[in-house]
């Protein structure tokens, strides 16, 4: 018999690859003592001759930039960490063009190097101090966490991001009554954006971005201490885990991972893959045909209830991963670029058109539910709040399944902003304790299983139960919110869509990223990192 779900903290597994260490060298540049600095860049080897002093130039993908030779292998790598545009140097240049590579993808011995360089781009810092809210104690905390970011950006040599950006924020609170989820977000995406007065500090006036506008794709998750079964934590301090990307980075390994998944026949049994509908399960036996009515005791009754309340579980989590699955692999569709450069007129028109059919097809998913647009005068948030009320309360009668949410939840905002712009963790500000009170998720369901009357709780279960008083046991565990460019054909107001998932402890973007890179380590393994599918890969970079 199969358990309902169970969320269990744990730390993200991109946190197992730690950031690029300071001074680390180019991949293929190779320096002898008292020899010529070498380097094999794409597999062109150049001797650059002179002395350490000698400037070298490098065009990155158009961008020209002159570098002194001794400073190369640091430098080209924080280059390609931050504001270019290349992932890898296409020409190398001593007083004339001499051209490394034309337009075709990465060497196969060079994509494992240019993979880890995009891996290594994201900023990942653990910031210790439990999760805030804005007002008096969340001022006070917010010295703290500016510092501590600051200082882990300074030691890394970056500076803050200034394009669009994918943001995941993983709380982990260890003390009782925690703020609620959107709350912490958005204290949060305040302070990682203008550094405080006494903070500021030489061309570092802002913190991980200039202002979260430019948080294009959010995620968000809160381990409330008391969310699994585990004895009752210690007396501590939180932390919060930040994966920062750019946004571009995060559209193309989602495109890159459907890419693969849909040339891989063993993703129909891969559950690491994000883009996998499981199948639903088996209806459930339910009954005593062998046993008279007057013979069935409160045991038996018990037992049918607690199939049913699996079976329930089971199917809910088979949904919404499907729900889950088919949203990521649509959004990724929205993502291809639209320039089409390189192809004819007709070819780039017929792609147009299929990236809009794939933008509608998954603003008009039944999978999701429409909800107003945004509020764009202070007036019209009260409204706002009723039409979001009245559209979740008709999604739960329309599907009798999700009446009592038996599985951890994540919901996710897909937002076309209005003409002016819009804040995403705004949106979860006004839906998200609407949504708590209409669908009341549960951060651990599987402890309201049913119980056999007349029995009392095991002394572990009853203070799992107690614990909860204390967080905010109705909430979900998660949330998301994507923000779609705008295109021609969208109204002045924008459109927004809500859709619900199941808690999978990492966002979409995470899951392709990982589940691309396992691919990418076996192919490399055996061999098939030259193949068509990684050429058309590689080349989409």
């Amino acid at each position: 018999m199969r358990r309902p779900h169970c969320t269990r903290s744990r730390t993200p597994r991109r946190w197992r690859t730690g950031a690029p260490a300071a001074g680390r060298r180019l991949p293929g540049a190779k320096e002898r003592p008292g020899c010529p600095v070498s380097l094999d860049l794409l597999g062109a080897s150049s001797d650059l001759l002179g002395s350490a002093r000698s400037v070298v130039s490098l065009d990155l993908l158009g961008e020209r930039v002159s570098l002194r030779l001794s400073a190369l292998p640091v430098t080209a790598l924080r280059l390609l960490h931050d504001g270019t545009h290349a992932d890898w140097i296409t020409s190398l240049d001593l007083g004339e063009e001499r051209p490394v590579v034309g337009d075709q993808p990465v060497p196969e011995n060079l994509r494992m190097s240019v993979w880890s360089l995009r891996r290594h781009r994201a900023l990942r810092f653990a910031v210790n101090g439990e999760p805030a809210r804005k007002g008096r104690s969340g001022s006070r905390a917010a010295i703290s966490f500016q510092q501590q970011v600051m200082d882990e950006m300074e030691a890394w040599r970056r500076f803050p991001m200034t394009g669009m950006v994918a943001l995941d924020l993983c709380f982990r609170s260890v003390l009782k009554g925690p703020p609620a989820i959107h709350n912490a977000a958005k204290h949060a995406l305040d302070v990682l954006g203008p550094a405080l007065e006494g903070n500021a500090r030489p061309r570092r006036r802002h913190v991980l971005y200039r202002d979260d506008r430019q948080v294009k794709f959010l995620y968000v998750d809160l381990d409330q201490g008391w969310a699994w079964e585990a004895p009752a934590r210690s007396t501590g301090t939180g932390i919060l885990y930040i994966t920062a990307r750019r946004a571009r980075d995060v559209a193309a390994d989602m495109r890159a991972a459907v890419l693969v998944s849909q040339e891989d026949d063993d993703d129909d049994y891969d559950t690491d893959c994000p883009f996998v509908v499981p199948e639903l399960p088996d209806g459930p036996d339910i009954g005593w045909p062998g046993i008279p009515p007057a013979n069935v005791t409160d045991f038996h009754r018990w037992v049918d209830d607690d199939i049913r309340f699996r079976y329930i579980a089971d199917l809910q989590e088979a949904i919404l991963a499907g729900t889950d699955a088919m949203l990521a692999s649509g959004l990724a569709d929205c993502l291809r670029p639209t320039n089409n450069i390189g192809a004819d007129e007709q070819i780039a028109a017929i792609l147009a058109d299929a990236q809009a059919e794939s933008r509608d097809l998954l603003l008009s998913s039944p999978l999701t539910l429409p909800l107003p647009s945004a509020p764009r005068a202070a007036g019209e948030t009260a409204a706002f709040g009723q039409q979001i009320r009245a559209q979740i309360e008709e999604f739960r009668s329309r599907w009798p399944v999700f009446q009592s949410l038996l599985v951890p939840v994540t919901i996710t905002f897909l937002v076309t902003p209005p003409a002016q712009g819009k804040d995403v963790d705004n949106i979860a500000l006004t839906a998200l304790p609407i949504a708590h009170d209409v669908l009341q998720p549960h951060i651990a369901p599987h402890l309201l299983a049913p119980r056999l009357s007349g029995r009392n709780p095991r002394p572990e279960h009853q203070r799992r139960l107690d614990r909860l008083r204390s967080v905010n046991a109705r909430s979900v565990m998660a949330f998301q919110a994507i923000e779609l460019p705008r295109t021609p054909a969208d109204p002045p107001e924008g459109s927004l869509r809500a859709a619900l998932g199941l808690h999978q402890h990492d966002s979409w973007w995470a899951r392709a990223s990982d589940y691309l890179n396992e691919k990418m380590e076996h192919a490399d393994q055996h061999g098939e990192l030259g193949s068509e599918l990684w050429d058309e890969v590689f080349s989409s970079w």
